[in-house]
């Protein structure tokens, strides 16, 4: 079987990390106006939303393990922030939460990190011989 091209990897991860944070927001407002007990705890598992946000979280575990399975951590996990940008964009065009000045620039800010990071010189590893290309 082969292996997803890592493009499709990285896509996968913010994507499906935003799409569970959006599903745990409408899980959230189908049960605002309830007091929190056993009826709220009963109708948020009721929730359509609540079980696409166990789905996206599954599918984000099995795409991490991968990706930690191809790269060192130090290299992956930085990559993760995407999320931070993708999420906030989600809250202002789905939910129609206000973004603000200070929220788009560190975006920016998330994103310029991000380009740095991804193009910066790999570190060479004793294992290749000490030139990595």
């Amino acid at each position: 079987m082969k292996s997803a091209p890592t493009w499709l990897l990285w896509g996968c991860l913010p994507i499906f990390n935003t799409l569970n944070q959006a599903a745990l927001k409408m899980t959230a407002g189908a049960v605002i106006h309830e007091a929190f007990g056993l009826q709220w705890l009963f109708d948020a598992a009721m929730s359509p939303y609540i079980w696409m946000s166990f789905a996206c979280e599954i599918i984000n575990f099995v795409v991490w393990m991968t990706i930690l399975k191809r790269h060192n951590v130090s290299q992956a996990f930085p990559l993760t922030a995407i999320s931070y940008a993708t999420i906030m964009i989600t809250g202002w065009l789905v939910f129609h939460e206000p973004m603000q000045w200070a929220q788009l620039i560190g975006i920016a800010m998330i994103m310029g990190g991000i380009a740095m990071l991804g193009f910066s010189p790999k570190p060479s590893s004793p294992d290749d011989g000490g030139d990595r290309a």
